[in-house]
């Protein structure tokens, strides 16, 4: 269900996903190296080297997830298996093409990025008993 709100995230706001993803992009690593200035910082930045390139790769594939479902939207379909098929061959023959390709891989890592990270970021609000856009308050 995560994977799917994510989804349904990127798609509703592809621009928006793709500019938070654009911003964790950059804003992680400087983040990374500022921690990394302190000698206790140093295995917390390396720890989170890792941690931020497992996310680059679980973001690609979530954009790659997110364009399979909004194809298979397009055509009444709601079937998550298929729908991450089709975004890895879809993103793959694009990715073929000599100068498109590389633009079409950043945009799809952009926004499974921001999409990840806006979601994650609800998670940590649920989970911490904050309040959310999705979490309507309590009519007490």
């Amino acid at each position: 269900s995560f994977a799917t709100g994510v989804a349904a995230r990127a798609v509703d706001s592809p621009a928006r996903s793709g500019g938070i993803g654009l911003l964790t992009l950059i804003a992680v690593p400087i983040l990374l190296v500022v921690v990394a200035i302190t000698v206790v910082g140093i295995p917390l930045s390396l720890f989170g080297a890792a941690g931020f390139g497992a996310a680059i790769w679980i973001a690609v594939v979530l954009g790659q997830y997110t364009i399979g479902a909004w194809a298979l939207g397009l055509a009444g379909v709601d079937n998550r298996w298929l729908a991450l098929v089709v975004g890895l061959v879809a993103v793959a023959l694009l990715g073929a093409i000599p100068i498109l390709g590389g633009l079409v891989d950043l945009l799809v890592l952009l926004v499974g990025l921001g999409a990840l990270a806006v979601g994650l970021r609800e998670q940590y609000r649920l989970r911490s008993g904050g309040q959310s856009a999705a979490v309507s308050p309590d009519a007490d």
